[in-house]
C-alpha cells in the first residue's frame, strides 16, 4: 500500500509522472490528455503536495525516491519535472531493476549552485525561500511560480494557469516545502552518474530561470550517453508552455 496519491490514466506501457516542488499533479494534465491513450500513465503527488500526507518523520532524498517506487509499477519509464525529475534519477541510481528509462524534466543532477557546478540556481536565493517559507508559505510559492514563467512568451497567461491548477488540490504542506527546499540545497548526484544502467534524457528549457541551459554542456561531459533536448522560448514548465513539441521529443526518446 503506497503512502503517496497516486491516479492511473489509460492503458499501455508504464509511465510514470512526479511533479516539481510546491506543485501536485494536476500539472501534467495536458500531457496526461495527450498520452493517454498510448501508454498508462501513474501520476504521482510527492509527500505533504497535493492529496499526499507528509509522511511520519519527514522525507530525505532517498526516503522520497523509495516512497515514488511504492507507488509506481515496476520496469516502468520516469518522468521527474524538477524535484520530481532529482529524485526519479535518484531512483534510478540506487534500484536500477524498477526502472527502464528516466526523463528529466527542466531538472539536473545538482540544484544549488557551487564553485565547481556554477550553472545552477545561487544557493542565496533557495536560502531565501527557505527562510520566508515560515514567514508566509502562500507568498513564497507565489513568487516561486513566478520564476517558473519568467522569461517566456504569454508569462502572464501561464502564470494564471498554472496558479489555477494548483488550487485544484490542497495547499502543500510547509513542512514538505521545507524539506523539499532542503533536498534542493543539499543534493549533489554528479559523483554517482557514471554508476547509471538505464538511458537518459534531459529536456531543458532554453530560458529556464532555475536550470540554465548552461549546465547542458556539464552534464554531456558526465554523462555522455545522455540524450539532451532544449527546447527554445521554454522557460522550466516546457511541458505546459511547448506542450506540442515536448511530446514529440518525448515520444522519440521513450519509444527506441
Amino acid at each position: 500500500m503506497s503512502l503517496l496519491h497516486a491516479e492511473t490514466f489509460g492503458q499501455g506501457p508504464d509511465l510514470v509522472l512526479s511533479h516539481g516542488w510546491g506543485l501536485h499533479g494536476g500539472i501534467w494534465q495536458a500531457v496526461i490528455k495527450a498520452l493517454q491513450d498510448h501508454y498508462r500513465l501513474t501520476v504521482i503527488d510527492l509527500p505533504g503536495h497535493g492529496h499526499s500526507p507528509t509522511p511520519a518523520g519527514g522525507f530525505d532524498l532517498n526516503r522520497l525516491s523509495q516512497l515514488m517506487l511504492d507507488a509506481a509499477p515496476e520496469n516502468s519509464i520516469w518522468i521527474g519535472w524538477s524535484l520530481g525529475g532529482m529524485a526519479s534519477l535518484n531512483a534510478a541510481l540506487h534500484w536500477p531493476q524498477q526502472i527502464d528509462k528516466v526523463v528529466m524534466v527542466a531538472a539536473q543532477p545538482q540544484f544549488v549552485q557551487t564553485a565547481d557546478w556554477p550553472h545552477a540556481t545561487p544557493s542565496n536565493n533557495l536560502a531565501a525561500f527557505t527562510d520566508n517559507l515560515t514567514k508566509n508559505t502562500s507568498q513564497t510559492l507565489k513568487r516561486f511560480l513566478g520564476l517558473q514563467v519568467r522569461g517566456i512568451a504569454g508569462e502572464k497567461e501561464m502564470l494564471r494557469g498554472i496558479r489555477d491548477i494548483v488550487e485544484q488540490r490542497p495547499l502543500p504542506q510547509t513542512e514538505a516545502l521545507r524539506l523539499g527546499l532542503e533536498i534542493l540545497n543539499s543534493t549533489n548526484l554528479r559523483p554517482q552518474l557514471k554508476q547509471l544502467q538505464c538511458p537518459i534524457q534531459f529536456i531543458l528549457g532554453e530560458r529556464d530561470m532555475l536550470v540554465p541551459i548552461a549546465t547542458a554542456d556539464k552534464i554531456q561531459q558526465l554523462l555522455p550517453q545522455a540524450r539532451i533536448d532544449i527546447m527554445t522560448e521554454a522557460g522550466h514548465t516546457p511541458f505546459l508552455s511547448h506542450t506540442e513539441q515536448f511530446l514529440t521529443l518525448l515520444e522519440d526518446f521513450i519509444s527506441q
